[in-house]
């Protein structure tokens, strides 16, 4: 299975303290992939690098066998979308909030109101689209974001904490949504959890995080 990303000898640090430092690590493409670990385990940063977002203080970060210094930014992240844990939605309704990235491809606004209400559907929140995003509560805003995310059709979709503030019947349908973005349409996903429980039956591998770096790869499926 070909490679999604490669990371060899990677370091990052705050404040001169280093979160993380993973000496190799692979991830295939086309699989549902879990980083878990304990909070502070340097999963959110590890997904912030994947993401682009963060570029490693050392060591070499590799995106479908390319080095990411030599690819544009702005190309790699018309592949990649990350999902944040706590997303930040800008003021207006939901609908204007989704198409708002639309609008940014110079997509026409009729192509981009069809595309976002149909990812609206996709999460089952067409019933959102009108709402103020400050009158959302915190499950309301995470299923906004994705939706957000899958609007914009990416190959790569990495989520940071997809079900905390979910219930359980939003869980089912987010990891449903999650296999058919896999399994239907050929991408990938990568998704940090640290409640083991969130694994069984959807992920493929996973990778632990203790202390930033890699204590264990599991593949399950």
């Amino acid at each position: 299975m070909a490679n999604l990303y490669q990371l060899d000898d990677v370091q990052f640090a705050y404040s001169k303290k280093t979160v993380l430092n993973i000496a190799h690590l692979k991830i295939s493409s086309n699989t549902i992939t879990a980083l878990l670990g304990k909070n502070g385990a340097g999963k959110s940063t590890l997904m912030k690098l994947l993401a682009f977002l963060e570029k490693p203080q050392q060591g070499k970060i590799q995106f479908h066998s390319e080095n990411i210094t030599t690819v544009s930014t702005f190309e790699l992240r018309k592949q990649v979308v990350l999902v944040a844990q706590k997303p930040y939605l800008l003021r207006g309704t939901v609908l204007d909030n989704i198409m708002l990235g639309l609008k940014f491809r110079s997509l026409p606004i009729a192509i981009a109101q069809e595309k976002a209400q149909k990812a609206l559907s996709q999460v089952d929140i067409s019933y959102l689209q009108n709402k103020q995003t400050a009158d959302l509560s915190g499950g309301e805003a995470q299923k906004v974001a994705l939706a957000r995310a899958l609007a914009l059709q990416p190959k790569v979709l990495l989520l940071d904490e997809p079900f905390s503030h979910l219930d359980q019947d939003s869980i089912f349908l987010i990891k449903t949504l999650m296999k058919d973005f896999v399994y239907q349409k050929g991408h990938s996903i990568i998704y940090s959890t640290h409640n083991p429980l969130h694994t069984s039956q959807i992920a493929e591998k996973t990778i632990n995080l203790d202390s930033g770096r890699c204590v264990k790869i599991n593949t399950l499926l």
